[in-house]
Parts: C-alpha cells; sequence; structure tokens
C-alpha cells in the first residue's frame, strides 16, 4: 500500500501530494538467493535472480561497476568467486524492453 506523505507548512494549508503514477504492477526483479543474512561457506557461490520479461539482468556487488548476468532454467545467474568474508550487499537491474531499468531491493548476506 502507498503512504503518501505531506509537508505541512504554517502559512498556507497543506494540499495532498499527487501519487506517483505505477504503470505496471507486474513487473519485478529479486534476488532469490542468498537469501537476507544468509551466510555462504563456500569459496564459489550462484546468486539466483528472477525477473519478469527483460532483454538483460546485471549485478552489483557491494556498490561495485555492474556486472552482467546470465540466464538459464527460467532465471537469472551469477557466477560469484573471489568474494572475501565479511558482509556484502548485492543489487540486482533488470533491462527493460523500453531501455529503462528496474532496480531490486538490497540483500545482504555474509561469508565466512
Amino acid at each position: 500500500m502507498l503512504k503518501l506523505a505531506v509537508k505541512k507548512n504554517n502559512k498556507t494549508a497543506a494540499k495532498p501530494a499527487k501519487p506517483a503514477k505505477i504503470l505496471n504492477t507486474e513487473e519485478y526483479v529479486v534476488i532469490d538467493y542468498p537469501k537476507n543474512l544468509e551466510t555462504i561457506n563456500a569459496r564459489h557461490y550462484c546468486v539466483r535472480m528472477g525477473a519478469s520479461d527483460c532483454t538483460g539482468m546485471d549485478i552489483s556487488i557491494n556498490d561495485q561497476p555492474w556486472q552482467p548476468c546470465r540466464h538459464a532454467v527460467g532465471y537469472w545467474w551469477f557466477d560469484w568467486t573471489s568474494f572475501q568474508p565479511g558482509t556484502h550487499q548485492l543489487v540486482a537491474r533488470m533491462h527493460k524492453r523500453n531501455g529503462e531499468y528496474l532496480i531490486s531491493k538490497r540483500r545482504r548476506c555474509k561469508v565466512s
């Protein structure tokens, strides 16, 4: 459910803000694995992403440059290697057919 925030001003009455127009609520991009705050105990990990109809997918790990992902068996995959122990943040970016992008929620995981 959308929530609207209205900034109140003592000089004038507050006017309700217009809600943002949502064009397509069926579009989505999500990082399936690793789960949020999951601990990874391997030296090689395959990140799995799900998305609605798109032309490509990228991933950014710890706010580093976007890296392309591969498509196979209905999901998008990124072979993650050479990572250091500690907490990491992953974000996926879906390439929409109209040239725009849709960004996933940030996913955090731990590597031991």
